[in-house]
Protein backbone atom coordinates (compact mmCIF):
# COMPACT_ATOMS: atom_id res chain seq x y z
CA UNK A 1 0.00 0.00 0.00
CA UNK A 2 1.37 3.42 -0.95
CA UNK A 3 0.35 7.03 -0.45
CA UNK A 4 0.07 7.32 -4.23
CA UNK A 5 -2.56 4.56 -4.32
CA UNK A 6 -4.50 6.28 -1.55
CA UNK A 7 -4.30 9.59 -3.42
CA UNK A 8 -5.59 7.85 -6.57
CA UNK A 9 -8.66 6.34 -4.90
CA UNK A 10 -9.39 9.64 -3.16
CA UNK A 11 -9.30 11.51 -6.48
CA UNK A 12 -11.48 8.92 -8.24
CA UNK A 13 -14.02 9.25 -5.45
CA UNK A 14 -13.94 13.05 -5.83
CA UNK A 15 -14.20 13.16 -9.63
CA UNK A 16 -16.38 10.12 -10.23
CA UNK A 17 -14.29 8.52 -12.98
CA UNK A 18 -10.81 7.12 -13.42
CA UNK A 19 -10.31 9.20 -16.57
CA UNK A 20 -11.18 12.47 -14.80
CA UNK A 21 -8.96 11.57 -11.84
CA UNK A 22 -6.04 10.75 -14.13
CA UNK A 23 -6.45 14.09 -15.91
CA UNK A 24 -6.44 15.94 -12.58
CA UNK A 25 -3.34 14.05 -11.40
CA UNK A 26 -1.48 14.37 -14.74
CA UNK A 27 -1.01 10.63 -15.17
CA UNK A 28 -2.51 8.10 -17.59
CA UNK A 29 -5.83 6.45 -16.76
CA UNK A 30 -4.05 3.09 -17.10
CA UNK A 31 -1.69 4.07 -14.28
CA UNK A 32 -4.61 4.94 -12.00
CA UNK A 33 -6.59 1.82 -12.93
CA UNK A 34 -3.67 -0.53 -12.31
CA UNK A 35 -2.80 1.13 -8.99
CA UNK A 36 -6.39 0.76 -7.76
CA UNK A 37 -6.59 -2.87 -8.90
CA UNK A 38 -3.33 -3.61 -7.08
CA UNK A 39 -4.63 -1.98 -3.90
CA UNK A 40 -7.92 -3.89 -4.13
CA UNK A 41 -5.98 -7.16 -4.50
CA UNK A 42 -3.91 -6.30 -1.44
CA UNK A 43 -6.96 -5.39 0.64
CA UNK A 44 -9.07 -8.30 -0.54
CA UNK A 45 -12.16 -6.31 -1.53
CA UNK A 46 -13.37 -4.00 -4.30
CA UNK A 47 -13.21 -0.29 -3.52
CA UNK A 48 -15.24 0.75 -6.58
CA UNK A 49 -17.95 -0.73 -8.72
CA UNK A 50 -16.84 0.29 -12.20
CA UNK A 51 -19.13 0.86 -15.16
CA UNK A 52 -19.31 2.96 -18.28
CA UNK A 53 -21.03 5.67 -16.23
CA UNK A 54 -18.14 5.92 -13.78
CA UNK A 55 -16.84 4.47 -10.52
CA UNK A 56 -19.09 4.24 -7.46
CA UNK A 57 -17.94 3.24 -3.99
CA UNK A 58 -18.74 -0.12 -2.51
CA UNK A 59 -19.72 -0.29 1.16
CA UNK A 60 -16.20 -1.24 2.22
CA UNK A 61 -14.82 1.19 -0.35
CA UNK A 62 -16.53 4.11 1.42
CA UNK A 63 -14.78 3.17 4.66
CA UNK A 64 -11.49 2.75 2.79
CA UNK A 65 -11.81 6.27 1.38
CA UNK A 66 -12.54 7.70 4.84
CA UNK A 67 -9.41 6.09 6.26
CA UNK A 68 -7.33 6.99 3.19
CA UNK A 69 -8.19 10.67 3.60
CA UNK A 70 -7.12 10.58 7.24
CA UNK A 71 -3.81 8.99 6.26
CA UNK A 72 -3.24 11.52 3.46
CA UNK A 73 -4.03 14.47 5.75
CA UNK A 74 -1.64 13.15 8.40
CA UNK A 75 1.04 12.58 5.76
CA UNK A 76 0.67 16.19 4.62
CA UNK A 77 0.91 17.38 8.24
CA UNK A 78 4.08 15.33 8.63
CA UNK A 79 5.57 16.91 5.52
CA UNK A 80 4.72 20.37 6.79
CA UNK A 81 6.34 19.62 10.14
CA UNK A 82 9.70 19.62 8.44
CA UNK A 83 8.80 22.77 6.53
CA UNK A 84 7.51 24.84 9.43
CA UNK A 85 10.39 27.31 9.06
CA UNK A 86 10.53 27.11 5.28
CA UNK A 87 10.03 30.28 3.27
CA UNK A 88 9.79 30.54 -0.44
CA UNK A 89 8.10 32.13 -3.41
CA UNK A 90 5.81 30.92 -6.15
CA UNK A 91 5.96 32.93 -9.37
CA UNK A 92 2.81 32.45 -11.41
CA UNK A 93 1.68 33.94 -14.71
CA UNK A 94 -2.09 34.05 -15.25
CA UNK A 95 -4.32 35.17 -18.12
CA UNK A 96 -7.09 36.07 -17.76
CA UNK A 97 -7.86 37.00 -14.16
CA UNK A 98 -11.44 37.96 -13.38
CA UNK A 99 -12.85 40.39 -10.84
CA UNK A 100 -14.17 37.44 -8.81
CA UNK A 101 -11.84 34.62 -9.71
CA UNK A 102 -11.48 31.06 -8.46
CA UNK A 103 -7.79 31.96 -8.00
CA UNK A 104 -8.73 34.01 -4.95
CA UNK A 105 -9.98 30.91 -3.17
CA UNK A 106 -6.97 28.86 -4.30
CA UNK A 107 -4.52 31.49 -3.02
CA UNK A 108 -6.31 31.62 0.33
CA UNK A 109 -6.24 27.84 0.73
CA UNK A 110 -2.61 27.65 -0.41
CA UNK A 111 -1.63 30.30 2.15
CA UNK A 112 -3.19 28.19 4.89
CA UNK A 113 -0.97 25.24 3.88
CA UNK A 114 2.17 27.28 3.11
CA UNK A 115 1.90 30.37 5.35
CA UNK A 116 5.56 31.31 4.84
CA UNK A 117 5.29 31.38 1.03
CA UNK A 118 4.79 34.53 -1.02
CA UNK A 119 2.93 34.35 -4.34
CA UNK A 120 3.88 36.69 -7.16
CA UNK A 121 0.98 36.68 -9.63
CA UNK A 122 1.91 38.15 -12.99
CA UNK A 123 -1.15 39.11 -15.04
CA UNK A 124 0.09 39.60 -18.58
CA UNK A 125 -0.45 38.29 -22.11
CA UNK A 126 -0.39 34.62 -23.10
CA UNK A 127 2.76 34.85 -25.21
CA UNK A 128 4.58 36.76 -22.46
CA UNK A 129 3.65 34.10 -19.91
CA UNK A 130 4.81 31.27 -22.17
CA UNK A 131 8.14 33.02 -22.81
CA UNK A 132 8.66 33.71 -19.10
CA UNK A 133 7.91 30.08 -18.19
CA UNK A 134 10.26 28.84 -20.91
CA UNK A 135 13.03 31.13 -19.66
CA UNK A 136 12.44 30.08 -16.01
CA UNK A 137 11.33 33.57 -15.00
CA UNK A 138 8.02 32.05 -13.84
CA UNK A 139 7.46 28.73 -12.07
CA UNK A 140 4.35 28.05 -14.13
CA UNK A 141 1.51 29.68 -16.01
CA UNK A 142 -2.29 29.35 -16.10
CA UNK A 143 -3.59 30.53 -19.47
CA UNK A 144 -6.59 30.46 -21.73
CA UNK A 145 -5.57 29.45 -25.24
CA UNK A 146 -7.34 29.28 -28.58
CA UNK A 147 -7.72 25.60 -29.56
CA UNK A 148 -6.15 26.44 -32.93
CA UNK A 149 -2.93 27.63 -31.24
CA UNK A 150 -2.46 25.08 -28.43
CA UNK A 151 -0.25 22.71 -30.41
CA UNK A 152 2.18 25.50 -31.31
CA UNK A 153 3.19 26.14 -27.68
CA UNK A 154 4.02 22.52 -26.79
CA UNK A 155 7.50 22.78 -28.28
CA UNK A 156 8.66 25.33 -25.69
CA UNK A 157 6.82 24.36 -22.48
CA UNK A 158 5.07 21.40 -20.88
CA UNK A 159 1.30 21.67 -21.28
CA UNK A 160 -1.57 20.08 -19.34
CA UNK A 161 -5.19 20.87 -20.18
CA UNK A 162 -7.23 21.69 -17.07
CA UNK A 163 -10.59 22.87 -18.37
CA UNK A 164 -12.57 24.22 -21.30
CA UNK A 165 -14.69 27.36 -21.15
CA UNK A 166 -17.03 28.95 -23.66
CA UNK A 167 -16.15 32.22 -25.29
CA UNK A 168 -18.95 34.75 -24.83
CA UNK A 169 -19.78 38.23 -26.01
CA UNK A 170 -20.76 40.76 -23.35
CA UNK A 171 -23.24 43.48 -24.17
CA UNK A 172 -25.91 45.73 -22.71
CA UNK A 173 -28.80 43.66 -21.29
CA UNK A 174 -31.29 45.53 -23.48
CA UNK A 175 -29.31 44.98 -26.69
CA UNK A 176 -30.90 42.65 -29.31
CA UNK A 177 -27.93 40.27 -28.95
CA UNK A 178 -28.78 39.68 -25.28
CA UNK A 179 -32.08 38.04 -26.25
CA UNK A 180 -30.39 35.32 -28.34
CA UNK A 181 -29.44 31.85 -26.98
CA UNK A 182 -26.14 32.21 -28.84
CA UNK A 183 -24.57 34.42 -31.48
CA UNK A 184 -22.46 33.69 -34.55
CA UNK A 185 -19.72 35.74 -36.24
CA UNK A 186 -22.35 36.73 -38.80
CA UNK A 187 -24.47 38.22 -35.99
CA UNK A 188 -21.45 40.17 -34.76
CA UNK A 189 -19.94 41.50 -37.98
CA UNK A 190 -21.75 44.85 -37.72
CA UNK A 191 -21.18 45.31 -33.99
CA UNK A 192 -18.57 47.74 -32.67
CA UNK A 193 -15.99 45.97 -30.53
CA UNK A 194 -13.74 46.83 -27.63
CA UNK A 195 -10.86 44.35 -27.69
CA UNK A 196 -8.49 43.22 -25.00
CA UNK A 197 -4.86 44.06 -25.80
CA UNK A 198 -3.88 40.42 -26.25
CA UNK A 199 -2.35 38.88 -29.39
CA UNK A 200 -4.59 35.82 -29.32
CA UNK A 201 -7.72 37.98 -29.23
CA UNK A 202 -6.65 39.82 -32.39
CA UNK A 203 -5.68 36.52 -34.07
CA UNK A 204 -9.10 35.09 -33.23
CA UNK A 205 -10.90 38.09 -34.68
CA UNK A 206 -8.81 38.27 -37.87
CA UNK A 207 -8.33 34.61 -38.72
CA UNK A 208 -11.16 32.64 -37.08
CA UNK A 209 -14.25 34.82 -36.78
CA UNK A 210 -13.85 37.49 -39.47
CA UNK A 211 -11.34 36.34 -42.12
CA UNK A 212 -13.21 38.29 -44.80
CA UNK A 213 -13.02 41.61 -42.98
CA UNK A 214 -12.94 42.94 -39.44
CA UNK A 215 -15.92 44.63 -37.76
CA UNK A 216 -15.50 48.15 -36.33
CA UNK A 217 -13.14 48.34 -33.33
CA UNK A 218 -13.43 51.39 -31.09
CA UNK A 219 -10.69 50.64 -28.56
CA UNK A 220 -7.95 48.24 -27.44
CA UNK A 221 -7.34 48.03 -23.69
CA UNK A 222 -5.79 45.74 -21.08
CA UNK A 223 -8.01 47.27 -18.38
CA UNK A 224 -10.84 44.78 -17.84
CA UNK A 225 -12.90 47.15 -15.69
CA UNK A 226 -12.68 49.90 -18.31
CA UNK A 227 -13.84 47.49 -21.02
CA UNK A 228 -16.83 46.28 -19.02
CA UNK A 229 -17.97 49.71 -17.86
CA UNK A 230 -17.66 51.09 -21.41
CA UNK A 231 -19.75 48.22 -22.79
CA UNK A 232 -22.30 48.83 -20.04
CA UNK A 233 -22.71 52.50 -20.97
CA UNK A 234 -22.69 52.07 -24.76
CA UNK A 235 -23.86 49.86 -27.59
CA UNK A 236 -20.42 48.29 -27.98
CA UNK A 237 -19.53 44.65 -27.29
CA UNK A 238 -16.49 42.71 -26.09
CA UNK A 239 -15.43 39.07 -25.87
CA UNK A 240 -14.63 37.27 -22.62
CA UNK A 241 -14.15 33.74 -21.36
CA UNK A 242 -17.25 32.53 -19.51
CA UNK A 243 -15.25 31.17 -16.55
CA UNK A 244 -13.98 34.70 -15.88
CA UNK A 245 -17.08 36.78 -16.47
CA UNK A 246 -19.97 34.56 -15.29
CA UNK A 247 -19.65 35.63 -11.63
CA UNK A 248 -18.75 39.24 -12.35
CA UNK A 249 -20.77 41.72 -10.22
CA UNK A 250 -21.93 43.60 -13.33
CA UNK A 251 -23.32 40.36 -14.77
CA UNK A 252 -24.93 39.26 -11.51
CA UNK A 253 -26.56 42.65 -10.99
CA UNK A 254 -28.01 42.63 -14.52
CA UNK A 255 -25.98 45.61 -15.74
CA UNK A 256 -24.27 43.44 -18.37
CA UNK A 257 -25.35 40.33 -20.25
CA UNK A 258 -23.30 37.62 -21.89
CA UNK A 259 -24.15 35.29 -24.78
CA UNK A 260 -22.13 32.25 -25.99
CA UNK A 261 -20.52 32.44 -29.42
CA UNK A 262 -21.20 29.60 -31.84
CA UNK A 263 -18.80 28.73 -34.64
CA UNK A 264 -20.23 26.25 -37.12
CA UNK A 265 -22.21 23.62 -35.22
CA UNK A 266 -20.43 24.01 -31.87
CA UNK A 267 -20.09 26.64 -29.16
CA UNK A 268 -16.58 28.05 -29.41
CA UNK A 269 -14.47 27.10 -26.38
CA UNK A 270 -11.02 28.07 -25.16
CA UNK A 271 -8.74 25.67 -23.34
CA UNK A 272 -7.46 26.55 -19.86
CA UNK A 273 -3.90 25.26 -19.64
CA UNK A 274 -1.24 24.67 -17.00
CA UNK A 275 2.15 25.38 -18.57
CA UNK A 276 5.52 24.80 -16.95
CA UNK A 277 9.17 24.60 -18.02
CA UNK A 278 10.27 21.60 -20.08
CA UNK A 279 13.02 20.62 -17.66
CA UNK A 280 12.40 21.69 -14.07
CA UNK A 281 11.41 19.73 -11.00
CA UNK A 282 7.88 20.34 -9.76
CA UNK A 283 8.12 21.68 -6.20
CA UNK A 284 5.78 20.47 -3.47
CA UNK A 285 4.34 23.99 -3.25
CA UNK A 286 3.57 24.10 -6.97
CA UNK A 287 2.03 20.64 -6.88
CA UNK A 288 -0.18 21.71 -3.98
CA UNK A 289 -1.31 24.91 -5.75
CA UNK A 290 -2.33 22.98 -8.88
CA UNK A 291 -4.10 20.32 -6.80
CA UNK A 292 -6.21 23.07 -5.20
CA UNK A 293 -7.55 24.31 -8.55
CA UNK A 294 -11.27 23.46 -8.87
CA UNK A 295 -11.05 21.38 -12.05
Amino acid sequence: MTLEQLAFISEVEATGTIVAAARKLYVSHTTVSRAISSLEDELGFAIFDRSRKGSTLTEKGAEAIRLAKIILENAESLRQLGKSEETGTLRIGAYPVGTTSFLQDVVSRFNHIYPEYTIFLNHTGVNNIIAAVRDLELDFGLICCLPELCSSIRTSVQVAELYESELVVICSPDAPLAKKPYVTPDDLKRETFILQSEEQVLYMMQHIFFPEGMPPISMFSNNADLIKTTVRSSRMVATYVKMVVADDPLIKSGQLAYVPIKLGDELYKLKYLYVRPLKKRVSAAERTFIRLLPF
